[in-house]
């Protein structure tokens, strides 16, 4: 009788003792690369036709008795016993395994995994697994509390393994490698469905005139028979066939609503799909300690671009755009020589003065100082950068390992993008910084021939960081081609996947990067089904919001006015407020004069913040939790900001000539520019502080303190803004009391003649910085717009301004409704040709019927799909026949097992009398009520985050000091 072997530890007795730790360590990185060999090389190779077996047998491990009953060798002369705790729900069971055969098939087929490739001391039942895996994708992974729980639950119940807490290590490994196996399974599938594709594909271009009965009885011819050995690994694959008339069946796959469809050439918009880019620097991975052997794992389906991509792009920007450490000689030439010539106005490709984008860019960079970056001395990867369509959906993913947002990742991202989609396909394209990705790529080429292809834009959220100019040309409210999309899906996105941020944070690469992948899969599947939801309510909002903008039209429209004249007068307004600033002024002695006043007003300014700061240090009372640190480095910012203004002041004066300097003498006492400069001066610092704040807020949000949940964090905001707000407010009240004086001068006729009267601010509303908010327009505050003969009418009718703002919110809601009904038809073609494809190789796979129940499992999830989709969709106009794929007999059918329980017990056809209607009647209501919530909630702000937050908190002070 072979021994009985029993171990505590995965494999074999520790055979390390009496060694050095260097030796040590190489004998145990040793192990550790065999047993990673076993298993990928073997073991998952081996269990993956057992394992689609075992799923076919138990109805997907819904019914485990029908392999109660299997015995496998109890001993004999060719292997040696093993003792095997195998961990269920409610129990721990021994059982006695012979290794003549292998011990993970053995186990397998009892509905167990093992912890170990040869020679394991303990299993885990499958049901088990798939219940871990379920909860770490819809809660923060963490196998410790895990394991800690379930040993404790057992331990209740008298149940324990030899020695306490030794279940995390083994129980970790099972996991890990029961989701290689579930993961291969599924590329196996996939590769075979793509396999079909591409037959039935072949076939429609050789015969425009098959028929889909034909294609569904006929017999592949260069199919090759899907053993199951041959899926183990993404390279082992079937290859994805390419069409280049429509997109790659990854993107199709990503968003059916995007790519899915024929019909992806949208020849009525400016744009064909919609992406945006952005990045986080909340999901970082600290620093290995020392240099030990990380376990390669790879998921079979990642969205990560591959690393040798993003080098090589970062390769080809430094050889075209040198970084500033190895150019700064030449920047300081240029900076120099831009003083001298003042710079030219445009530069080529762009629509914007090169003044406006500076601004911009000089404005982010001080955005981020504020935000939460890594440190690269401490953090490995440091960040995560996301292309997303307009559904919320990954596309792909980049792994940033710099400490700040360089342009050779989104740049690596679009590239990708370009790689899968068909040659003439249009991106429009939403980012933070959309303005200057455009500027670069426009004067380095960095993407060639494809930005022929893509509208740059700035997302909504993020518009209030650029200047007004650049809002004009890059808001896509503004703009032509993106509907309503407000290009904050990444936000959203990175809201989804925080709670993996404590885990990945101290996790391996591999792991952080698999993780990732694992939690947008599941993602993916719960964005899938809510797909018809998204459209339902998008159609909604957009028609109510079109019925308003129609209403003030139809009202301006019998006042006389007509659509061609406000086009008229917005194309006006663009070409004005866009044009480069030295054109702006009458003279430009009258400009360096304005901005020497406006300059030397900034200096006053700081120098009162200088004197508040020194008077707490002096007085040690500190407010809005300023401590003498920060206090000490504020006052050490604002005296370089000081001098830096001061030597600004001199060098304009220096440039003016003796008129100038004259008239500057003699324009510093006259009174009404002295209000309207110190007007101009308080509200750019109204801008700048109501930028600050959000700029904060959008830090506070992202830095998702793990002690912090979202009742205390909009409780913190609240106290935050409480002792903030007041004196942004008070600004506001001081600019208004300016412009009173303003239009005192003018009705008194003290001002020059044509001078415009200022807007004043509302408090109502101050803190949301809307694109149409009056607090980006100096209307009246400068000499540009005083025309003693004509005031134009964009600029001087406030029913025109409305008629404006009315005219491009239609426009822009009838491209959102052409866009949702051209998305409900690739909705439909999607499903369509997957559920063909379904049929086809559900009969060719007629010899295997192991695949046989997978194609049966996806059966069920396309009905669902339909179930899910169709009655949401319905409120959207038909551009196509109602066909779905299924026919209605299936989809019923679908929608009743939907709605019906499935319990032990008194079945739903048992006691349904009564119920069928009254469960469709409440089902529907509750849907109804959602979708009503959801609509709301859109409808609140375009942003979707963090207005709710900031906007209570702030008018809750507004109405307090008002």
């Amino acid at each position: 009788m072979p021994e009985s072997i029993e171990r505590t530890g995965d494999e074999t007795n520790d055979p390390l003792v009496d060694l050095d730790d260097s030796e040590v360590d190489q004998q145990r990185i040793a192990k550790k690369q065999r047993q990673w060999r076993k298993w990928s090389e073997d073991i998952i190779p081996a269990l993956l036709k057992p394992y689609l077996t075992l799923l076919s047998e138990t109805a997907g491990l819904h019914d485990m008795s029908r392999i109660d009953n299997i015995h496998g060798c109890t001993g004999c002369a060719d292997g040696r016993l093993l003792n095997v705790s195998c961990i269920y729900f409610q129990k721990i069971e021994k059982i006695v395994l012979c290794t003549c055969t292998e011990p993970a098939l053995q186990l397998l087929s009892r509905g167990l995994f093992p912890c170990a490739p040869s020679e394991p001391t303990l299993a885990v039942d499958l049901n088990v697994l798939e219940f871990a895996q379920g909860l770490f994708v819809n809660a923060a992974p963490n196998t410790t509390a895990w394991c800690e729980t379930l040993e404790g639950f057992l331990s209740a119940r008298d149940f324990k393994l030899t020695t306490r807490d030794s279940l995390r290590g083994r129980f970790g490994n099972a996991l890990h490698w029961y989701a290689t196996l579930v993961d291969t399974k599924n590329l196996m599938i996939r590769d075979y469905l793509d396999q079909v594709r591409g037959s039935i594909l072949a076939m429609d271009d050789d015969n425009d005139n098959t028929e889909e009965n034909d294609i569904i009885m006929h017999e592949p011819q260069a199919l090759p028979d899907v053993e199951m050995s041959d899926a183990s690994s993404p390279v082992d694959g079937l290859p994805t066939p390419k069409h280049p008339d429509r997109p790659s069946e990854y993107l199709r796959e990503r968003c059916p609503l995007c790519f899915g469809g024929d019909n992806w050439k949208k020849n009525d918009d400016l744009v064909d799909v919609i992406v945006c880019i952005d990045a986080c620097f909340t999901q970082k991975r600290r620093k290995s300690q020392g240099k030990a052997w990380q376990e390669p794992r790879v998921h079979p389906e990642t969205i990560f671009v591959p690393t040798e991509e993003l080098v090589a792009m970062e390769e080809k920007v430094e050889t075209v755009r040198p970084s500033k450490k190895k150019n700064d000689n030449k920047a300081k030439q240029s900076k120099e020589k831009e003083k001298e010539t003042g710079g030219p106005d445009y530069e080529p490709g762009m629509k914007v003065p090169s003044a406006v984008l500076n601004e911009c860019h000089d404005s982010f960079l001080a955005a981020d100082e504020r935000r939460i970056k890594a440190n690269t001395v401490f953090f490995a990867d440091t960040a995560l950068m996301g292309i997303l369509c307009r559904h919320d959906r990954v596309l792909w993913l980049a792994n940033m390992t710099s400490a700040g947002e360089k342009q050779h990742y989104a740049l690596a991202l679009l590239h990708k993008l370009f790689e899968h989609i068909p040659k003439s396909m249009r991106v429009g394209l939403l980012y933070d910084i959309g303005c200057q990705l455009h500027r670069s790529c426009t004067k380095f080429d960095f993407l060639g021939d494809f930005q022929d292809r893509i509208v740059f834009g700035i997302s909504v959220f993020h518009a209030y960081g650029h200047q007004w100019p650049c809002q004009i040309i890059y808001h896509p409210r503004k703009c032509r081609g993106f509907g309503l999309t407000d290009g904050e899906g990444c936000e959203r996105f990175w809201s989804a996947i925080k709670a993996l941020i404590p885990s990945c944070r101290v996790s391996s690469y591999f792991n952080r990067i698999y993780t990732i992948d694992t939690k947008i899969k599941h993602l993916d599947r719960k964005s899938m089904l809510d797909l018809g939801i998204w459209l339902r309510r998008k159609w909604i909002s957009t028609g109510n919001r079109k019925a308003e903008a129609a209403e003030i039209l139809e009202e301006l429209y019998n006042q006389g006015y007509t659509e061609e004249f406000l086009r008229e007068q917005w194309d006006n307004q663009v070409a004005e407020q866009t044009k480069p600033l030295k054109r702006q002024s009458k003279n430009l002695a009258n400009k360096e004069i304005e901005e020497i006043l406006a300059l030397t007003k900034n200096v006053e300014n700081n120098k009162e913040d200088l004197n508040s700061l020194e008077k707490m240090l002096v007085d040690g009372e500190y407010k809005d939790g300023l401590d003498p640190t920060s206090v000490t480095e504020s006052i050490e910012e604002l005296n370089i900001k000081v001098k830096k203004i001061q030597s600004a002041i001199a060098y304009k004066r220096g440039k003016l000539s003796v008129d100038g300097r004259l008239s500057l003498k003699n324009l510093m006492g006259n009174e009404f520019l002295k209000i309207r400069m110190n007007a101009l001066a308080l509200k750019q610092r109204i801008r700048d502080r109501l930028r600050q704040r959000k700029f904060e807020i959008e830090s506070l949000e992202r830095a998702y303190r793990n002690t912090m949940n979202h009742s205390k964090l909009q409780k913190h905001t609240e106290q935050s803004f409480k002792k903030k707000e007041p004196g942004i407010q008070a600004l506001a009240r001081n600019y208004n009391k300016l412009c009173s004086e303003l239009v005192k001068l003018i009705d008194s006729r003290k001002a020059p003649r044509g001078a415009v009267a200022p807007l004043q601010i509302q408090l109502d509303g101050l803190f949301k910085l809307d694109v149409d908010d009056d607090i980006w327009q100096d209307i009246g505050l400068t000499d540009d717009n005083d025309n003693p003969l004509e005031i134009p009418a964009w600029l001087g009718n406030e029913d025109v301004r409305i008629g404006i703002k009315a005219l491009l919110e239609y426009d822009r809601c009838i491209e959102e409704q052409r866009r949702l009904r051209e998305e409900k038809l690739s909705m439909q073609q999607w499903i369509q040709e997957e559920w063909e494809i379904l049929m086809v190789a559900l009969n060719w796979a007629k010899t295997h019927p192991d695949v046989i129940f997978q194609l049966k499992e996806r059966k069920k999830y396309l009905l669902r799909l339909c179930v899910a989709w169709k009655p949401q969709v319905l409120v959207i106009p038909d551009i196509f026949n109602d066909s779905w794929g299924p026919n209605e007999a299936e989809i019923a059918e679908a929608k009743k097992l939907e709605i019906t329980e499935r319990v032990w017990g008194p079945s739903d056809a048992e006691m349904a009398e009564e119920n069928e209607f009254e469960v469709r009647e409440r089902v529907y209501e509750e849907d109804e009520e959602a979708d009503f919530v959801g609509e709301e909630q859109e409808d609140i702000d375009e942003a979707e985050l963090l207005d709710n937050i900031e906007v209570n908190a702030m008018e809750m002070n507004v109405e307090t000091i008002s």
